[in-house]
């Protein structure tokens, strides 16, 4: 058993690395990509396709400024202005289950656990607006960085079939209470990009829709992101991850491989 146990270290070593191979990426080209004013990118744009015509322009770039939009999403929790939302509600419960001990007893354990009752999330184009001018941004296939806009736990289990919560009704459908399962309560959190925040954007700007547009790049291995955290913050965050990441790594591959060998020649034993 030993020996499988070191291996699976080990490629949770090598998960690791991925993880902080991929931190590694997005802080790069955060780092290397230059911010960009709104009107100069219009001005590139536009001398592009006065040279070369329509629909030619695009360049991996960076933008900051205030989200404005016409017609802004309310999410569904926090009823708040916003052109991203994430929104879930959570089941914790309690369950009583039949496990042995070391002596071959069974014995009755409780665990606790969680379903997922409802999840949604909706995003919808919008503007991103600095001191030279806007430029239309569209979320599709963006990585977010949000903040919360709702927290809450409700103790105890509900009376009937839905939740209700303002003007929102969830149908809990075929999750219902088990003589094995307590309900603890319902967790429900919100996660937003809110109206009139100014954000940080790094994608593709293009213009190949007919009007100049902040997008998901079209190279592979691109970043689009979407973000209500400053560059620096983003920075300072993705350093941070990689730290542990590879320390994280490090430890489990050097004790993988010890433990690996160390149980194939039976130096310990399990």
């Amino acid at each position: 058993m030993g020996p499988f146990i070191g291996i699976g270290l080990v490629a949770g070593a090598i998960a690791l690395f991925v993880a902080y191979s991929f931190q590694s990426k997005k802080l790069f080209q955060i780092k290397s990509t230059e911010t960009s004013q709104i009107n100069e990118l219009k001005e590139i744009s536009s001398a592009v396709a006065t040279d070369i015509g329509g629909g030619s322009f695009n360049q991996i770039t960076e933008v900051k400024g205030k989200a404005v939009c016409d017609n802004p999403l309310t999410s569904e929790l926090a009823k708040a202005k916003c052109v991203y939302y994430s929104m879930s509600v959570t089941r914790e419960y309690e369950e009583t289950y039949w496990d042995t001990d070391a002596n071959g007893n069974r014995i009755q354990q409780t665990r606790r656990g969680s379903d997922s009752v409802a999840h949604n999330t909706r995003s919808t184009p919008f503007y991103i607006q600095d001191a030279t001018g806007n430029i239309k941004v569209n979320p599709d296939g963006a990585s977010f960085v949000t903040e919360k806009a709702y927290s809450r736990f409700e103790p105890g289990e509900v009376r009937g079939t839905s939740l209700r919560i303002g003007g929102l009704t969830i149908n809990l459908g075929s999750i219902t209470q088990s003589s094995q399962r307590r309900t603890i309560g319902y967790r429900y959190e919100e996660e937003i990009i809110p109206l009139n925040r100014v954000l940080y954007v790094l994608g593709e700007a293009a213009d190949a829709s007919g009007e100049l547009c902040m997008q998901k790049p079209a190279k592979k291995g691109s970043k689009f992101i979407i973000s209500v955290k400053s560059e620096e913050e983003l920075i300072r965050s993705a350093k941070g991850s990689m730290t542990v990441l590879l320390i994280l790594s490090l430890i489990a591959g050097i004790g993988g491989i010890t433990l690996f060998f160390l149980s194939l020649f039976n130096i310990i034993k399990f």
